[in-house]
């Protein structure tokens, strides 16, 4: 899949984006008129030179404000393109399609060359204008983004985006990388769901053993803190799972004392006794 291509409905937005520049703003502008001609030939900084002279030409006309616009973000100037959309759909908001194509058009670029602070900040502003934009695989490298500059409650929403976009292929890795997240979060429920799902799908995968340690890493304290509200039926089941895992191995142990201590209080006093020597068998 082609990590940089725009949405159907962008592109439209674009060639209709384009044809607008296009149409001219009236005979009066020489500046204008020749950043037209300068933007044709690919003189962009100098057409832009021109398209700012035409500005004051025009009084601001809109439809230079939008030629200046699209002409910082195809020559990838995220903040001088968002000034001008800014004050442009203060005034005509029937540009927005156009702003949101030019957004994704820098995020794309900036994602491609491996900037993304610039990709992050992009999409915000295209999301700003079209809340649910649909980002393809933008939304996994933003997810990644986010969950190495420790932002993890944006990282979860892009990871689950990811996930309902990505292609079958792409799924387990997304599950592992979303159950990472949830662990460091201290949301272990989730992380749980995560990784299994993990499991389910890629149960020979080249990190179905991590996922494995860490289901009974999450479960261990998921078991704890079940303990500790009291909630006994609970904890067993959670100890249960890092018994039957047997990872990570130097929790075993407790999880045997623990599921023994559970018994006793329910007056399972044999299967507690079992347990108790689970313990000292392993020790």
């Amino acid at each position: 899949m082609n990590d940089n291509r725009i949405p159907g409905s962008m592109a439209r937005a674009g060639v209709l984006l384009v044809a607008a520049l296009l149409a001219g703003c009236g005979p009066e502008s020489t500046s204008l008129v020749r950043g037209d001609q300068l933007w044709a030939d690919s003189a962009y900084d100098r057409a832009i030179a021109e398209y700012r002279l035409a500005l004051r030409e025009t009084d601001n006309d809109e439809r230079v404000v939008a030629r200046l616009a699209h002409a910082y973000a195809v020559t990838g100037q995220f903040d001088q393109a968002h000034r001008y959309y800014e004050e442009l759909l203060k005034r005509a908001p029937e540009y927005t399609d156009q702003a949101v194509y030019d957004y994704m058009l820098i995020a794309a670029r900036s994602r491609a060359r491996g900037d993304r602070f610039g990709m992050a900040n992009a999409v915000d502003a295209a999301s700003e204008l079209r809340p649910g934009l649909p980002l393809g695989e933008t939304s996994a490298a933003l997810a990644r983004y986010y969950a190495q500059t420790g932002d993890a409650e944006r990282a979860v929403d892009f990871f689950e985006r990811a996930l309902a976009e990505a292609p079958a292929d792409s799924i387990p890795a997304l599950l592992f990388e979303l159950g990472s997240v949830q662990e460091s979060r201290g949301n272990c429920a989730e992380a749980i769901a995560a990784f299994n799902a993990y499991r389910t799908r890629a149960p020979r995968g080249p990190r179905a053993d991590e996922a494995r340690w860490h289901v009974g890493n999450c479960s261990f304290e998921v078991g704890r803190d079940a303990l500790a509200e009291n909630r006994h039926a609970d904890a067993l089941r959670a100890f249960d799972t890092v018994i039957r895992l047997g990872v990570p191995q130097n929790l075993v142990d407790q999880a045997w004392f623990e599921r023994g201590e559970l018994l006793l209080r329910q007056g399972r006093r044999d299967e507690a006794l079992e347990a108790y020597y689970r313990v000292l068998e392993r020790n």
